[in-house]
């Protein structure tokens, strides 16, 4: 099983090559699993020397005692493993309550807030399995929600990895045995009150009196879908830049003209990707909402602000030409963690301002004509020539290979654990080190802008400098000028 899972984390590239991998842990036998295995996948002289793992788990205080005993117990785990942990405890019921949500989705919700707060951009494993792959598959079936829905869980889903989806729960069982290990039963897996418990112990054994091959059709079925889903979310992720004019946390703003522009189809999955940022992961729109939605998008002239709730707290909001989508309850309730900076989008060419600093941020790709240029340069290392032709290289303005930012730029300010692997270096180093090997005055650190490329991943600590793997070299093809500027100044 060791092996398997190996070549189905290489095959979705799903650990990162250096950095933190938060583990989801509730230590139960899937989540204990997950983490043995990864336990001797990362770390120095494993297959992944640079990737160090941090636990996570929360106390949904639903079962008393014994969840607080649960929590001593992960700790303790922890400590004897050597591995660094973050216990948050959250009263679910009371969140159900002020959120009107069920128990189930109130816990779910809250579950991955909390993650999300602990890793702060960097991934998350989960130990979702084939048998979990099946109960969400039904669940999505009986609820509906359109081909994106019917393919269920991904290897890879934004933030969220899962490492462990080519497994069943009786081999998760059978290897926590084979390792000697002790897992935790959680007595609510077998509370019927909960949705996808019925499923589990009523649906599915119902169905396969049926079919007994249910589901391996399910998850063929899942398969095929899955082709055609992943040329939808292409089609998404490259009118994203243009359609996403703003992007944090709490609220999207989309472009109506730049929506309007798309087929239906990648417009309403445009749609979902957005309201499902904004939910935990999982959008709760169904046709009605699409529809409602496009006849709020299809008046003219509109000259207020016109709102519209959606299902799960969700609102949007028209305001002349854009759609501003929001979470009510992320705006109203506090989250575990404070502090966390937003993060919004660059596109290119464009410009951003970076609210609660002093900086304006602007991209640019130059000509084909300079980038030949510059590429010639450097295969022939006549390094001044490559300054010649690049003018006003300074602290403040840099030049990137646009091949490895992809699609677009993300910018926020620095957040504890951040990493950049400075020119010149082959090792990465704390943001924090950074600054103070700079010497940057310590009123500053916090307000610098740091840019990440598509995939999230450092590419210029604004002023400071950029990472090594961004610089231009002999095999750039397209170069991305950056520019930082104090907002009142004119770009």
């Amino acid at each position: 099983m060791h092996e398997r899972v190996l070549a189905f984390i290489e095959q979705y590239s799903l650990l990162p090559a250096s950095g933190t991998v938060i583990v989801a842990f509730s230590g139960g036998a899937d989540s204990l699993c997950l983490l043995h295995i990864l336990y001797t996948l990362c770390g120095v002289g494993k297959p992944y020397p640079e990737v160090s793992l941090q636990i996570a788990h929360l106390n949904h205080q639903l079962r008393g005692a014994e969840s607080e005993q649960e929590a001593a117990q992960v700790a303790q785990l922890a400590q004897v493993w050597g591995l660094a942990y973050t216990i948050g405890s959250v009263d679910v019921p009371a969140l159900a309550q002020r959120e009107r949500r069920s128990l189930e989705d109130a816990a779910r919700t809250a579950r991955y807030r909390f993650l999300r707060e602990v890793a702060q951009g960097q991934p998350i494993a989960v130990a979702h399995h084939q048998d979990d792959q099946v109960e969400t598959l039904l669940l999505h079936w009986i609820r509906g929600g359109g081909i994106a829905s019917m393919i269920g869980l991904q290897p890879r889903q934004h933030d969220i990895i899962r490492p462990l989806l080519s497994m069943t729960h009786a081999e998760t069982l059978a290897y926590c045995e084979q390792h000697g290990l002790q897992p935790s039963e959680d007595a609510s897996n077998s509370d019927t009150r909960f949705y996808r418990n019925r499923i589990r112990h009523d649906l599915l054994p119902l169905i396969e009196t049926m079919n007994a091959n249910f589901r391996t059709t399910l998850l063929r079925n899942a398969e095929v879908l899955r082709v055609d889903a992943e040329w939808i979310e292409a089609q998404v992720t490259q009118a994203w830049p243009d359609v996403v004019l703003a992007e944090t946390y709490t609220a999207i703003t989309v472009s109506i003209s730049h929506l309007r522009a798309l087929s239906l189809s990648i417009q309403r999955h445009l749609l979902r990707r957005a309201t499902s940022i904004l939910n935990a992961g999982q959008s709760p729109l169904e046709l009605r909402h699409y529809q409602l939605i496009e006849q709020l998008v299809e008046r003219e002239n509109e000259a207020h602000i016109v709102a519209l709730d959606l299902p799960d707290a969700l609102v949007v909001k028209r305001d002349g030409n854009t759609l501003v989508f929001q979470n009510k309850n992320e705006l109203e309730t506090p989250i575990v963690f404070q502090g966390i900076p937003e993060e919004i989008a660059l596109p290119v060419p464009g410009m951003a301002v970076l609210h609660g600093t002093p900086w304006t941020a602007c991209a640019e790709e130059l000509s084909e004509e300079i980038a030949q240029r510059v590429r010639e340069a450097l295969t022939s290392r006549e390094w001044r020539r490559v300054l010649d032709i690049l003018p006003a290289a300074t602290t403040n303005v840099v030049y990137l290979d646009a091949d490895y930012l992809g699609a677009g730029l993300y910018i926020r300010t620095r957040r504890p654990g951040d990493v950049l692997r400075p020119l010149g270096m082959i090792h990465e180093k704390k943001v924090q080190d950074i600054l103070i090997d700079k010497h940057i005055p310590r009123d500053q650190r916090d307000t610098l802008p740091l840019f990440f490329n598509a995939n999230r991943r450092p590419v210029w600590l604004g002023g400071v400098c950029i990472d090594d793997r961004a610089r231009l070299t002999e095999d750039t093809q397209r170069i991305v000028r950056l520019i930082i500027k104090a907002t009142e100044e004119q770009i």
